[in-house]
C-alpha cells in the first residue's frame, strides 16, 4: 500500500519549471498566465491565489482580467478574444464555473496556441483523436502520478467516474490514448459496483464526500481521489478513506492531485510559450 504524495512531486515539478522559465526568459521568451474570471466567487477566487503563487515561484509572469458577476455571454467572449490578440499573454485559462454564461462558446474562442488548459476546441479533438498537443491539467497530473510510481495503464483495465469538462471525459481520453482499456461510469450507470471492482485503476471524479466505499472495490487497486466537496468546514476526497487500506497505491485529498494539477498548468504555459516564440501554431 503506497500513498502517491501530490504536493512532494508537485514541489519537485516546480523546481524544474524555474529553470525551464529561466532558460526561456535567456531567450527572450517571457512565459505569462492570465486567469480571465467572471465574478467574486470566494472559491474561484482561493484558486486563482493559489496560481498566481504558484507562478511567482515558478518565476512565470501573472495577469487577472476579472469582470463583473453581472457579465453578459458577448462581454466574455470579447475578453477572450483580447487574450487571444495580446502579445503580451503567452497563455491564459478562462476560470470555471462561469456564473451565468454557456462555457463552451466562451472555450470554443480560446486559440489552441495559448489554450493553457487544454479545453479548447482544437486541443479536445486532437486529444478524442489520440493526438493530444496540450493535455487538460488533470489529466496531466493523473498521468504523471501514475508515473512517478511506474504505473503503467496499457492494457489495464481503467474505470474513470465521472463525465465533467474538466476532469472525467479528459481523464478518459487521455489515458484512452496511452492505450488503456477505459469505461467511463457516471450517475446513470446501472450497477455502478460492477465496474468499480473489476478495474485496475479506479479514478473518482465526482465531487461528492467520501462517495465511494470499500463495498466498491475488489482490493489490490490503485485508487485515484480527483472530486472533492467541502463538508462541515472540511475538505473531502471521492474515496472513504477505509478504501485505501486495501489498495496497492492511492491519492488523498487534500495533498494529491490538486496541487499536481496547478503543476501541469504551468508546464503547459512553459509548453505553449516555448511553441509560441518557435511559431509552432500548427495543427
Amino acid at each position: 500500500m503506497g500513498k502517491i504524495d501530490g504536493r512532494a512531486l508537485a514541489d519537485k515539478a516546480f523546481e524544474g519549471m524555474k529553470e525551464r522559465a529561466e532558460a526561456l526568459k535567456v531567450r527572450g521568451i517571457f512565459p505569462s498566465l492570465r486567469v480571465v474570471m467572471v465574478g467574486e466567487d470566494p472559491g474561484s477566487a482561493s484558486y486563482v491565489g493559489g496560481k498566481e503563487r504558484d507562478c511567482k515561484k515558478v518565476g512565470i509572469g501573472f495577469s487577472r482580467l476579472t469582470l463583473p458577476e453581472g457579465a453578459s455571454q458577448r462581454e466574455v467572449e470579447e475578453a477572450v478574444e483580447a487574450c487571444n490578440a495580446d502579445p503580451s499573454v503567452s497563455a491564459f485559462i478562462v476560470q470555471l464555473p462561469l456564473p451565468g454564461q454557456d462555457p463552451i462558446p466562451v472555450l470554443s474562442k480560446i486559440r489552441q496556441e495559448k489554450d493553457a488548459d487544454g479545453l479548447g476546441p482544437i486541443c479536445a479533438l486532437r486529444l478524442e483523436a489520440g493526438r493530444p498537443r496540450t493535455v487538460p491539467c488533470t489529466a496531466l497530473a493523473v498521468w504523471s502520478m501514475l508515473q512517478s510510481e511506474k504505473i503503467g495503464v496499457e492494457g489495464k483495465e481503467v474505470c474513470v467516474i465521472g463525465r465533467g469538462l474538466t476532469s472525467g471525459r479528459p481523464i478518459a481520453s487521455f489515458l484512452s490514448s496511452k492505450n488503456a482499456t477505459v469505461t467511463l461510469v457516471h450517475s446513470r450507470t446501472k450497477d455502478l459496483k460492477k465496474f468499480t471492482k473489476r478495474a485496475e485503476i479506479v479514478i473518482s471524479c465526482v465531487g461528492k464526500g467520501h462517495f465511494i466505499k470499500p463495498s466498491f472495490l475488489s482490493g489490490g487497486q490503485v485508487l485515484v481521489d480527483v472530486g472533492f466537496s467541502v463538508e462541515g468546514g472540511r475538505l473531502m476526497g471521492d474515496f472513504d478513506p477505509a478504501c485505501f487500506e486495501s489498495a496497492s497505491f492511492y491519492t488523498t485529498v487534500p495533498g494529491g492531485v490538486g496541487p499536481m494539477t496547478r503543476a501541469m498548468l504551468l508546464s503547459n504555459v512553459l509548453d505553449l510559450s516555448s511553441s509560441l516564440a518557435k511559431g509552432q501554431n500548427d495543427l
